[in-house]
C-alpha cells in the first residue's frame, strides 16, 4: 500500500488534528508535568498547536552517522532557502510541524530554531537513534553501549538540551526495520522505554512492517510501559491492514 493511499484510507486530516494529545507528555509512571509539548523554542500548551503536520523532514543528511561530523551547510543560508516554503506552509494554515530527523541522520536542531522563529511555525524535534536501512545511522557507540547508557544519552538531551543548545526534544524517535527486529534494534526500543519512563516522552518509531510493529509493543510491555506511548510510523508498510485494526486499539497513533 502506498503512504499516500494510507493516509487517504485513515482519513488523516482528522488524525492531525487528535495527534497533539498524542504527543502531549503525559505518561502518569514518569511523574512528569503534562499537558504541553516541547517545541525548539520551549513549552507549548497542547491546545495551541493547531493544524500540525505529524511527520515531516525538514532537512535529512544521508552520509552515514561515522564519522560524526557537522553539517556542511552554513545554517543563516539554509534557512533562507527554506524559509518560503515554511512561510507557504504557514500561510495555508499549518501551525505545528513534528520534525521526525533523528541524530545521525541530519537532525540540526539551531537550524530548526531559526525557522521556527522565521516563519512562526512551532516545530518539535527529537531524541534517539535510528536504525532502519542497515544500521547505517547508529554510531559506534549504539553497539557497545546497554539501554541504560543509551537513555541515559538522551536524558541528558531531555533535561540539559541537544548539542550544547537549550533546545530540548518532544519525542523518542527510532528506527527499525521489519521483522523479526534484531538485537540491536530490540535495545534502542529498551532503551527508549527507559527514557520515557523517566521523561514522559512519547515513542515514534519508524517501522518495517506491520508485525515488527507488534514486537515494539511486546517489547514495551515488558519494560513497564503502556503502548499508548508508542506511535507507529509508516503504518502503511503493513499492506493487508490486519495489523492496523489490531495495534490501533492499543498504541497513541498510527501515521
Amino acid at each position: 500500500m502506498e503512504r499516500r493511499q494510507f493516509i487517504s484510507l485513515s482519513c488523516f486530516a482528522g488524525f492531525i488534528s487528535l495527534y497533539p494529545n498524542f504527543l502531549a507528555l503525559a505518561a502518569e509512571s514518569s511523574g512528569a508535568e503534562k499537558g504541553f509539548v516541547m517545541t525548539v523554542n520551549g513549552k507549548i500548551e497542547t491546545n495551541s498547536m493547531g493544524l500540525t503536520l505529524s511527520h515531516e523532514h525538514i532537512i535529512t543528511d544521508f552520509k552515514g552517522a561515522e564519522p560524526d561530523t557537522r553539517p556542511e551547510y552554513d545554517n543563516e543560508v539554509t534557512a533562507n532557502l527554506l524559509l518560503p516554503y515554511l512561510k507557504a506552509a504557514k500561510k495555508s494554515g499549518v501551525t505545528t510541524i513534528i520534525e521526525c530527523t533523528p541524530a545521525h541522520i541530519g537532525r540540526n536542531v539551531e537550524l530548526l530554531r531559526l525557522l521556527s522563529k522565521a516563519s512562526g511555525i512551532n516545530i518539535i524535534t527529537n531524541t534517539g537513534y535510528y536504525a532502519a536501512v542497515g544500521h547505517k545511522y547508529l554510531p559506534n557507540h549504539a553497539f557497545t553501549e546497554t539501554s541504560e547508557e543509551l537513555a541515559t544519552r538522551w536524558l541528558k538531551e531531555w533535561e540539559n538540551g541537544i548539542d550544547g543548545t537549550d533546545i530540548r526534544p518532544g519525542f523518542i524517535k527510532l528506527g527499525v526495520d521489519s521483522a523479526p527486529l534484531k538485537p540491536i534494534e530490540e535495545k534502542l526500543i529498551k532503551a527508549a522505554a527507559i527514557a520515557h519512563l523517566k521523561s514522559g516522552l512519547k515513542i515514534a518509531i519508524h517501522t518495517g512492517n506491520g508485525a515488527a510493529a507488534r514486537q515494539e509493543v511486546e517489547i514495551l510491555i515488558k519494560a513497564g510501559v503502556s503502548p499508548e506511548a508508542l506511535i507507529w510510523v509508516h503504518a502503511q508498510n503493513d499492506p493487508t491492514g490486519f495489523f492496523h485494526v489490531e495495534l490501533a486499539k492499543k498504541v497513541a497513533g498510527l501515521v
